[in-house]
C-alpha cells in the first residue's frame, strides 16, 4: 500500500498539566513531518484553554471540552478530529506528559516505510525520566521475528506513543469513549493487533514524565482520593476479557476479582470496604457493559 503523503497528525489529551503540555509540544516541533497537532483539553482549570487560544490555527486543532471526557473520550474525539479535519497519512497518539526525542517521528516513519504501511500499530521505546523502561508493551508470540530490523512484535501497548495509519483508523474505528479511563489503550491496541501485526520500534524513543514508574501501587495501597477510579479498571478488565478471551476466561477473571475484593478487607491499609466495593461494583458492572465501537465513516 503506498502512502498518499508522509505527514503526521499528533493527537494529545491534556488535563491540568500545562507545563508538561508545553514541553510535549516543543518536542513535537523538533520532529519532522508533524503537520498537525490535535489537542483535546479535558476541562483543565490551570490556564490551558487560554494558552491553547494562542496557538496557530493552521497547525493546531483544538477541542476545549465542557466536561472531563477521560483519556478514552479524549482520544476518541481527537482521533475523529484528526481523521475528519486533516488528510494526514499517520496519527501519532500520546499523553501530554510524553516527550519524544527529536528523531522519534523519523524512526516511526522509517519503520512504516520498511513495512510498506502494512501494520496495525507501531509504538515507541518508552523511558522514564531516569532512563529505565516504562509503559512496556505486551510482546506477541512471534516477538523476535523482525528484531534484526529494529522491530519487536507486540500484541498491545499504551497511548504514551502509538502510531497508526489513516487506513487502520478507517477500518477499525477509534478508542471506546465509554471506557473513560484505564484499559482504553489496551482494548484498542488489541483490536488492531488481532487484525494486523504490530510492532515496538526500538529506535523511536520517548520519555514519559509520569510522577513515578512504580508497579507496586494497587487498590490495596493507593491514596484514598483515587479509590473510586478503580471502578473503571475492574469494569474495563471484565469488558476486555469478554471481547477477546471468551466466556470461560471471563468467569475465571470474575471469580479472581471477587476473591481479590475479599482479600482487600484483610490487607488494605485503610478504607477497606470502599476499596473492596470498587472492585465488586466494577466487576459486576463489567458483565453487562457492552459499548459500541465508534467508526469514522
Amino acid at each position: 500500500m503506498e502512502s498518499k503523503n508522509r505527514n503526521i497528525c499528533a493527537v494529545l489529551v491534556t488535563y491540568n498539566r500545562l507545563a508538561l503540555l508545553k514541553e510535549c509540544l516543543a518536542a513535537l516541533e523538533e520532529n519532522g513531518n508533524v503537520a498537525h497537532i490535535v489537542i483535546v483539553n479535558n476541562k483543565s482549570t490551570d490556564g490551558t484553554a487560554d494558552y491553547l487560544a494562542t496557538l496557530s490555527a493552521d497547525k493546531f486543532i483544538i477541542k476545549n471540552s465542557d466536561e472531563n471526557l477521560g483519556g478514552a473520550g479524549g482520544f476518541a474525539h481527537g482521533m475523529v478530529m484528526a481523521y475528519e479535519q486533516t488528510d494526514d497519512q499517520y496519527f501519532w497518539i500520546m499523553d501530554d506528559d510524553t516527550i519524544p526525542n527529536s528523531d522519534a517521528a523519523h524512526q516511526l516513519l522509517d519503520k512504516a516505510a520498511f513495512l510498506k504501511d502494512d501494520f496495525g500499530f507501531l509504538c515507541s521505546n518508552v523511558r522514564w525520566m531516569d532512563g529505565t523502561s516504562c509503559n512496556m508493551p505486551m510482546p506477541a508470540f512471534e516477538w523476535p521475528d523482525k528484531i534484526n530490523d529494529g522491530l519487536v512484535s507486540v500484541s498491545q501497548g499504551t497511548f504514551v506513543s502509538v502510531f497508526l495509519t489513516r487506513e487502520i483508523v478507517k477500518q477499525y474505528g477509534v478508542p471506546t469513549q465509554e471506557l473513560f479511563i484505564w484499559g482504553d489503550d489496551t482494548e484498542y491496541t488489541i483490536r488492531v493487533s488481532q487484525a494486523k501485526s504490530s510492532y515496538f520500534v526500538i529506535d523511536s524513543v520517548v520519555v514519559h514524565k509520569t510522577p513515578n514508574n512504580l508497579t507496586d501501587i494497587t487498590i490495596f495501597n493507593d491514596s484514598k482520593d483515587r479509590i473510586n477510579r478503580y471502578f473503571y479498571l475492574y469494569r474495563n478488565l471484565i469488558y476486555i476479557s469478554k471481547l477477546y478471551k471468551g466466556k470461560g476466561a471471563t468467569i475465571k477473571l470474575t471469580i479472581r476479582h471477587i476473591l481479590y475484593a475479599f482479600s482487600t478487607l484483610g490487607k488494605a491499609k485503610d478504607s477497606r470496604f470502599k476499596r473492596a466495593g470498587a472492585i465488586l461494583k466494577g466487576t459486576f458492572t463489567g458483565l453487562g457493559f457492552n459499548p459500541q465501537i465508534r467508526r469514522v465513516d
